[in-house]
């Protein structure tokens, strides 16, 4: 018996070319069965609808095009390649899984295969699927070959997953491994051990891989180097649009915010007085939406408050010498009272004493402090006024009982509003070491010589430094010349290269330096030939630096936040110097926006600061309207497409 399948399309259902008015349809027949999936050709001209097969109608005319027959099971999912050339289809039946590509001009099938899993990359060039062989095969989209078979695995692989650049896949399987393997060449990369995998995700800048290991425990791994990162339990956990913060849940109803980088707690959320079911980030993330089974949903504006704890230094302590520490806030807001605890190695320190710090208003009451055996816990609340911006909590002074390397530490605190309601704020630094020489490469004194010391000395190049400067120890005149120069700028990646992370592992060091600095910095180096044992470890630091941030390859990466309002990064990679245009376009193929961002020399253009950044508005000023766009690279001879979404 002839059905008949009816697709209606509202103005809620639409292509870019094709707009209907509010109670206009059309409807579209061919005897078929019931319809499980729609979707529209990137450029809008063809819909496909997949039921028992799949079927193709012009849009623009509403004629049938033709019947694509091969599924023997229900079609469950269609899409189009993001060039409009090929058609995915995927079907069940029974407990196998069948998935196949069509040229869509001819309708001739390129490829199928059964598989347990299957992925596509995010520019849907490859598939990677897998069997009941322990392999995961890669295939080229386009010309239906097969690419690479990947066979580490010792058991049935569970899960695959593409980076959000895919180039990097992701596996697991019942032999306890993760596997990340290079698409391009189809090598393993790393084998990341776990006693169990549950699932396997990807942060949204591709630099964290997730993996649950149980109900409740999810562990962290740095995908470029394979090492972990940190483990966490939670309930619920969802990465921010930017990558940088994952959210977890806990069953004490409350939420925690983490730091990606370092895999410190930023801040915890506390207001639901039930199990929590959904959290959810803004588009521009710098909202978080929560669902409680207390019947209430809780917007928490996650504003830029940090609380951290700095101290004045003691280049040469000595036993009675006394040490001070501040408990330091930036960015507050409606602040009217604090409560902080303050950690200390009894055998090295003793606590003195403390006093209200210049935040809080003169006449705010401060808390006599409470000790208790290596801890100090005080607080201090406005009698009147709140307060905002930046300033000083609290001040605490110690004494030196012992000259030995010890830790002071920021393990707890809360901040209030006047109504005594909690508010939001990350830390900044929780703990900083003290009771040994500080050194001079820690230009920023916060205890340890990072990137971030490196690059405070290569933006003062040709500063003067006075005699005070150097004796406080705060210029970045590292060899007391009286000027910063390249000479400090290699003795502090002299001390860099004393740790045992390679500069690729720093995530740093692709957001505040281009591949250019780096060689410019080489050159003069170079120059004034520094033969000293630290120089030479210096420069040898920088050549790894420069060979970390010079690409193999030019590529294009996913734009994020996506789906993004009104604003979106779009950051790629160059492998030479090139001069680089992002055009935006419609899926009508229509010109939308052209960034000529000019010539750009090798390096990884990932940052805010560094990336391509759309403002979401086409040629003319005007605001576009919500939907699907597409983004190309053009760089030279390269260009590469990706898609992103719009969504007010």
């Amino acid at each position: 018996m002839k059905t008949t399948l009816t697709i209606l399309i509202f103005s809620t259902v639409f292509s870019l070319n094709t707009f209907a008015q509010d109670t206009a349809h059309t409807v579209l027949e061919y005897g078929h069965s019931s319809v499980n999936n729609v979707a529209f050709s990137p450029d809008g001209s063809i819909l496909a609808a997949g039921s028992r097969s799949v079927v193709l109608w012009d849009v623009e005319t509403g004629n049938y095009l033709r019947t694509l027959e091969e599924h023997t099971g229900n079609v469950y999912s269609v899409a189009f390649s993001p060039n409009g050339r090929t058609l995915f289809s995927r079907s069940r039946n029974l407990s196998t899984y069948y998935l196949y590509l069509w040229d869509v001009v001819t309708g001739e099938k390129k490829l199928s295969f059964t598989y347990s899993r299957a992925a596509f990359s995010t520019d849907m060039q490859t598939i990677a699927s897998t069997g009941d062989d322990n392999t995961i095969r890669l295939w080229d989209v386009e010309t239906g070959t097969l690419k690479h078979t990947l066979a580490e695995h010792t058991e049935r692989v569970a899960n695959v997953e593409f980076s959000p650049d895919g180039q990097t896949l992701a596996s697991s399987s019942s032999d306890k491994n993760i596997r990340l393997w290079d698409v391009e060449t189809g090598t393993l990369k790393h084998t990341l051990p776990t006693y169990s995998v549950w699932t396997i995700e990807f942060s949204p800048d591709g630099q964290t891989l997730l993996n649950m290991v149980s109900n409740n425990t999810i562990r962290l791994w740095d995908v470029e180097t394979g090492t972990p990162k940190f483990s966490i339990t939670t309930g619920l956990r969802v990465f921010s649009p930017d990558g940088q913060t994952l959210v977890s849940t806990d069953y004490d109803n409350t939420i925690r915010l983490w730091d990606m980088e370092t895999g410190t707690l930023n801040a915890t959320l506390i207001g639901h007085t039930k199990d929590i079911n959904s959290v959810v980030f803004s588009p521009n993330g710098q909202t978080l939406a929560s669902g409680s089974n207390d019947n209430t949903v809780r917007l928490w504006k996650l504003i830029d408050t940090r609380i951290g704890i700095t101290i004045l230094p003691v280049d040469a302590p000595a036993i009675g010498d006394q040490l001070t520490l501040n408990i330091g806030i930036t960015n507050g807001e409606n602040v009217t009272g604090f409560q902080a605890k303050v950690s200390f190695d009894k055998t090295a320190l003793r606590y003195v004493n403390s006093y209200n710090g210049d935040y809080l208003p003169n006449d705010s009451f401060f808390v006599d402090p409470v000790i208790e055996g290596n801890e100090v816990i005080l607080g201090a609340t406005s009698l009147a006024d709140n307060s905002s911006g930046d300033g000083t909590l609290a001040t605490l002074t110690f004494e030196f009982v012992a000259i030995k390397e010890s830790t002071l530490t920021l393990p707890e605190a809360a901040i209030v509003d006047s109504e005594g309601v909690r508010l939001p704020f990350f830390f900044k630094d929780i703990s900083v070491i003290v009771g040994v020489p500080r050194l001079r490469e820690d230009v920023n004194l916060d205890g340890v010589v990072d990137i971030l010391d490196l690059t405070l000395v290569a933006a003062s190049f040709g500063k003067t430094i006075d005699k005070q400067q150097q004796v406080e120890n705060t210029s970045g005149d590292v060899n007391e010349d009286g000027v910063i120069d390249i000479v400090d700028l290699v003795l502090v990646a002299g001390a860099l290269g004393n740790k045992a992370a390679a500069p690729s592992a720093n995530p740093q060091a692709s957001v505040m330096f281009t591949a250019a600095d780096v060689q410019k910095w080489l050159s003069q180096a170079q120059q004034i030939k520094l033969t000293d044992p630290t120089s030479q470890r210096g420069i040898l630091f920088l050549e790894q630096l420069l060979a970390a941030l010079t690409p193999k390859k030019t590529s294009l990466l996913p734009n994020y936040p996506n789906p993004f309002n009104p604003e979106t990064w779009i950051p790629y990679q160059l492998a030479k110097a090139a001069d680089v245009t992002v055009t935006i376009y419609a899926v009508d193929g229509s010109v939308v926006r052209t960034l000529a961002l000019g010539h750009k020399s090798i390096g990884i253009y990932q940052g805010k600061s560094r990336a391509a950044h759309w403002d979401g508005k086409n040629a003319l000023g005007e605001s576009v309207a919500s939907g699907a766009y597409f983004y190309t690279l053009k760089a030279g001879e390269f260009s590469a497409t990706r898609k992103m979404l719009i969504r007010k």
